[in-house]
């Protein structure tokens, strides 16, 4: 193999989706990394699958989403049936997010398309390689590799452990892993069906005789059926359990091809008790493992990941201190506990044999299918799309007074996409994430005043001379911008009209200032007349 490097700015330990995605960010906002991997080649199968339309707007930024879509199935919906039929279907199309829907992709599928763009962003993943040691200097990590035999010193400013559940790095870190192991087991069958389920729609059957989630692949389904503890769960997989829970929901067992994979697996439910020691950090399943039902374990992990990278780069640029990289675990950590707790209930829930349980669950089901508007919430919900960090200092908002009905995210909320003109172009707020940092965007009443005016171009004098390294400033116009506007051309700014109305839908009528962070949640909000709190916010910001 060629020489691997003596030196790297970040080394990442783990090449599953979210190493890679920290990985190519990292490429993205010009920071130098390195990947290792134990496994020599990738695992040839993987219990994860879904892709949340929040993860597709990652991936969108990654530049990746449409690799990942050609090799995925599309899913517009999701069914859930009892012994009696159908009780609740939910309209993934009715997301409102610029991907409303459900990518049903292995992961061993994800990680080689994110690969293959780490590769083209010069980066490369080094594999048959494990981390042995490490040891925290001041400055410095100093990590020990096993390298084809032979141990290889390698110094980073920063080591990221994406290790999985048993990470190395956490480990020897001494972070605790609390958690419980349930006491079902579960069986994956990947094969050929002959039935006439829809394959653009993941099925759940929560049945007396135990439950069966099914969900189409691009060229077979999988099913996932549970196994109580009084069942054998130590002869090797058949399958003649899957024959009967089929069985169970249909009256007879469809046709069935030849199993690609068997497999039975146990649910753990785990979450690390820190993120951060020092110079080492953990993202992905080192931090948070928990039940497969949900598909949120993957996701989470590139959410992760994607709010980790812009910390990293600004932190080895000088900015932010300890305190940048606290914010990680003050912003991630609550998201996996949240998560955790809602996929165990939703898992109790489905798995459940108590009778009183399941008619519980089939009777809050039935409510919900009769009430779309609670579908829309849940669907937001388990596609990620409602993260926030509203709770953390890492956010913040002008004193004067946010105008009052003005509507519009909170500071740490994802920001939602709009469709904005620039001359004859289409811009789209989430095509910004592509080129990662922050944006200020200094939105116009459709006829400005004096005082508008005299501030926005305060503010794009400003702005770019004094954070243009890592701020860049856009002028959101009504649908016809005023001629005094056009003068801004001559500064390091861009003016964009809002000729289809919809930032001022979702962001509400009347001036403001929007301060986009590089994972697209809001990291300030003032009205014009802050404008010097804003100044005063990115200064505090650059000193931490």
């Amino acid at each position: 193999m060629n020489l691997m490097p003596r030196r790297s700015a970040v080394l990442i330990v783990g090449a599953g989706p979210t190493g890679l995605t920290l990985a190519i960010r990292l490429r993205q906002l010009g920071v130098d990394c390195l990947v290792i991997d134990k496994l020599a080649e990738p695992a040839p199968w993987s219990r994860a699958l879904g892709l949340h339309a929040r993860t597709l707007e990652i991936f969108h930024a990654l530049d990746v989403l449409e690799a990942v879509r050609q090799l995925s199935n599309v899913q517009t919906s999701v069914t859930v049936h009892n012994d009696e039929g159908v009780l609740l279907t939910l309209d993934l199309t009715s997301l409102e997010a610029p991907f409303p829907s459900l990518l049903i992709c292995p992961q061993g599928d994800v990680e080689q398309v994110l690969t293959e763009r780490f590769e083209a962003l010069g980066g490369r993943v080094w594999r048959d390689v494990s981390l042995q040691s490490f040891i925290q200097h001041g400055d410095s990590v100093v990590a020990n590799l096993l390298v084809e035999g032979n141990i290889h010193r390698l110094d980073c400013t920063l080591l990221v452990g994406c290790d999985g559940a048993h990470s190395r790095v956490r480990e020897q870190l001494g972070i605790s892993f609390d958690g419980v192991t349930e006491k079902d087991h579960f069986l994956i069958a990947d094969l050929d069906i002959n039935w006439s389920l829809s394959s653009s729609s993941s099925h759940g059957f929560l049945l007396s005789a135990g439950s069966m989630i099914a969900l189409p692949m691009t060229d077979c389904w999988r099913l996932v059926i549970n196994q109580a503890p009084s069942d054998d769960t130590e002869s090797d997989v058949t399958l003649a359990p899957f024959r009967q829970r089929l069985t169970a929901a249909f009256g007879e067992c469809p046709p069935l091809g030849a199993p690609r994979w068997l497999t039975r697996f146990t649910i753990h439910r785990r979450l690390a008790s820190r993120y951060r020691q020092n110079r080492v950090l953990l993202a992905g399943d080192a931090c948070h493992i928990q039940s497969p039902l949900g598909a949120q374990g993957m996701n989470t992990g590139i959410g992760d990941a994607f709010n980790l990278a812009w910390k990293l780069a600004l932190f080895l640029n000088g900015m932010g201190g300890g305190r940048l990289l606290d914010s990680y675990e003050r912003e991630r950590r609550p998201v996996a506990r949240a998560m955790l707790y809602s996929v165990d209930m939703l898992s109790r829930s489905s798995f459940s044999r108590n009778r009183l349980v399941r008619a519980g669950r089939d009777w809050v089901l039935k409510f919900m299918n009769g009430r779309p508007s609670i579908g829309k919430r849940l669907l937001r919900r388990a596609s990620q799309l409602d993260i926030n960090y509203r709770e953390t200092d890492l956010v913040g908002s002008g004193s004067a007074g946010w105008p009052a009905g003005k509507a519009g995210p909170e500071p740490g909320d994802r920001m939602p996409d709009a469709r904005l003109s620039s001359g004859n172009d289409v811009l789209h707020l989430i095509d910004l994430l592509r080129d990662p940092r922050h944006y200020l965007l200094i939105q116009l009443d459709e006829e400005p005043d004096s005082q508008q005016l005299v501030t926005a171009y305060a503010l794009a004098d400003r702005v770019p001379v004094e954070f243009g390294q890592w701020v860049r400033t856009l002028v959101v116009a009504g649908s016809t911008p005023a001629k005094s506007l056009r003068e801004l051309e001559e500064f390091d700014v861009s003016l964009l009209t809002d000729q289809h109305s919809e930032f001022r839908q979702r962001y509400g009528a009347g001036a403001g200032l929007w301060l986009m962070r590089p994972d697209g949640h809001l990291a300030f909000r003032a009205s014009l007349a802050d404008a010097d709190q804003l100044l005063d916010w990115l200064r505090d910001f650059r000193r931490r």
